[in-house]
């Protein structure tokens, strides 16, 4: 009896112990743990809308571990222009997307759709919303652009999307009462929020990613993603244009990085990128450009090392690629300013 009561104090020390070595080494930290401090679970749409936008005519402070900045919000909770001159429907670009459209990791007058605008003087809207995905950016663009008469759109997509569609489902997501419900969140969540141990066990025995899902779930439903996607865009208005942006992140460019979940998954964007022009939808892939100028030495030049948004600077090299692809690709979906 006494041997079992050895054996049992032992294992919990040693339990204890790798709980301890885990929570320390902050490597299986969350993105939201890292960034704010707290544990966000992908499947909680207790907060949510299906009009998903900031709080209108408001400021807004964000700070992260790496940033902070301010940004301004205009009557329909999207970031309020910088640009003094009320632009027409008809010659303006509404770029919807999500953190990486609406510019966390840099000041608003440095988010992607203020440089871009300089770069092919048209004048472009910021409708980008952090944590949208393509099922929520048509909601605003049913809800408030469409009817305003906007016929010109850019949607950038990227690997978190994938991840939000294995976390929220589609349009299913959008119930009848004006609710949102996502998918039910694996089991094992309770028990990984709480636990390192669970953590490692999920990671490095198990296998899962940040999804929690088993790798046989995660693969059907990035699949299943793509033709969703796809089908997403061919049921838009068909009296507007648009081009689908697919958008890498800088980290993808870092070699040898054993847990490197973006370059895992960009052959999905790329398949994305095939089914897209299958259906005669306009696209421009970054990534052909990208891998060209960003590497292991350099790509912390152009993002935030925890956070992985791009800074300024990296915001402004995507601008003069959408810039120099929108130009050669599809002259005539810029309108020049007068």
């Amino acid at each position: 009896m006494k041997r079992i009561q050895n054996i049992l104090i032992v294992s919990t020390l040693v339990l204890v112990f790798v709980e301890v070595a885990f929570r320390g080494s902050n490597k299986l930290e969350t993105y939201s743990e890292k960034n704010f401090n707290i544990y966000q679970s992908a499947y909680d749409a207790s907060k949510f809308k299906p009009l998903y936008v900031w709080s209108k005519n408001d400021s807004i402070y964000t700070q992260q571990a790496e940033f902070a900045f301010s940004y301004l919000t205009n009557q329909y909770g999207l970031l309020k222009s910088l640009n003094p001159v009320s632009s027409s429907s008809e010659k303006s670009i509404v770029f919807l997307g999500d953190s990486f459209v609406f510019g966390v990791g840099a000041p608003q007058d440095s988010s992607l759709p203020v440089l871009l605008e300089n770069q092919i003087q048209t004048p472009l809207i910021n409708a980008g919303i952090p944590g949208s995905d393509p099922f929520y950016e048509k909601v605003i663009l049913d809800s408030i652009f469409h009817p305003l008469g906007y016929k010109k759109y850019l949607f950038m997509v990227n690997f978190s999307d994938l991840y939000d569609y294995i976390c929220r489902g589609g349009s299913e997501r959008f119930l009848p009462n004006s609710e949102i419900q996502y998918r039910e969140a694996p089991s094992i969540e309770p028990y990984y929020k709480s636990s390192f141990l669970i953590r490692g066990l999920t990671h490095l025995v198990l296998q899962r990613d940040f999804s929690l899902q088993s790798k046989k779930i995660t693969q059907e439903l990035k699949t299943q993603a793509i033709d969703d996607f796809v089908q997403l865009f061919n049921s838009l208005p068909k009296d507007i244009d648009f081009v689908i942006l697919i958008q890498p992140y800088a980290a993808q460019y870092k070699k040898d990085d054993k847990i490197n979940i973006e370059k895992l998954n960009y052959e999905y964007l790329d398949s994305l990128e095939a089914k897209l022009k299958a259906n005669n939808i306009k696209t421009i892939n970054l990534d052909p450009k990208l891998k060209k100028l960003l590497n292991s030495d350099n790509y912390l030049d152009y993002s935030w090392k925890l956070d992985g948004h791009y800074n300024a600077k990296g915001y402004a090299l995507l601008g003069e690629i959408i810039a120099e692809e929108l130009t050669l690709n599809y002259p005539e979906f810029i309108t020049q300013k007068e």
